[in-house]
């Protein structure tokens, strides 16, 4: 039995909605993140004091807000079809 069949009729588009915003800032964040956490490690930002375990945990920060973003895809596709 799957999620989109326990979940009630009426709830179905607000889920996929919410699974929408959460993909597109998951993505968008995430993005920025693993950017400038790469940035940093390789000292192409003009930030001094960071070390390169603080950029690592910048980028791991990024990489979990992009898996966050591929499951509020994944969510959206479950309810929306």
């Amino acid at each position: 039995m799957s999620v989109s069949t326990r979940v009630p009729e009426p709830l179905k588009g607000p889920l996929g909605v919410v699974s929408l915003g959460v993909m597109i800032v998951g993505l968008v964040v995430g993005y920025i993140f693993t950017m400038v956490g790469v940035t940093l490690y390789f000292d192409l930002n003009g930030i001094q004091g960071i070390s390169n375990g603080e950029s690592l945990v910048v980028v791991a920060t990024g990489l979990a807000c992009l898996v966050a973003g591929y499951l509020g895809w994944k969510g959206f596709m479950g309810f929306a079809y």
